[in-house]
Order: structure tokens, then sequence, then C-alpha cells
């Protein structure tokens, strides 16, 4: 099992996305139950997540971008996390969510200083 730590010496803010193909999403329960899914199950999930890794949510985005040349769209969960020492396992996210058979298309991406957002976890199925 890999591991994605962020260390950190003092409580700070990082920023990072979780990500879906919209047509992933679809074909738990449907296209008219996206809400579901995601209210009920992905979000819940991750949230729990972070929320046993003792993090705190400052804020949080939902938003939906296209991906043309894959004839899809990403649903992203932008999440502003404070982070407390020693720091924060990313890979808990994963996990919720494998537990529960909704990794498919998971992606989550962490905001560095220079690069903007890179991919950190990349689960089968994923638009990177």
């Amino acid at each position: 099992m890999k591991k994605f730590e962020i260390n950190v010496l003092y409580e700070q803010a990082i920023e990072i996305r979780v990500e879906f193909p919209v047509s992933i999403l679809c074909e738990y329960n449907g296209p008219s139950n996206l809400d579901v899914t995601w209210d009920d199950n992905l979000m819940y999930l991750i949230n729990d997540a972070l929320n046993k890794a003792g993090v705190y949510i400052k804020d949080s985005k939902l938003e939906t971008y296209p991906v043309p040349e894959k004839n899809d769209e990403i649903l992203s969960y932008q999440l502003t996390l404070i982070v407390k020492p020693p720091g924060l396992d990313l890979y808990g996210i994963a996990a919720n969510l494998i537990s529960e058979n909704f990794e498919k298309g998971l992606c989550i991406k962490l905001k560095s200083e220079y690069h903007g957002f890179e991919i950190v976890y990349a689960a089968a199925f994923a638009l990177t």
C-alpha cells in the first residue's frame, strides 16, 4: 500500500482536489441520481476520511469541467484543509472509497507551491 503523506511542521492550509469522471459516477445509480451518489456516498466517505485524520475542512467547492478529448466531464471536489503536525496521509481518502467500492475513476491532486495541482493518486479509469 502506497502512502501519500503530507508532513507539516506547523498548522497550515493545503489544497487538494478529489475528482471523478462524471460518466463513471453515473454508472453507480444512473445520471438522474448523481446528487444522491455524491452526497450520500462519495462526499460522505471523503469527509469521513478527513475527519478521522483530524483535518479541518476550511473551505470546499464542487464544480464540473469538460474533458473534450475524452468526451466526458470531471466532477471536482476542491478542498482547503487545515492540517496539523505531523501531517496527513492522503491515501486515507482512497482507502475509505476503496472499502465501499467507490474508487473507480478516482484522482486525488495536491496543490504544489510552484506547479499547480499535481496528481498524487489515480485509480483505474481516472481522467488525468
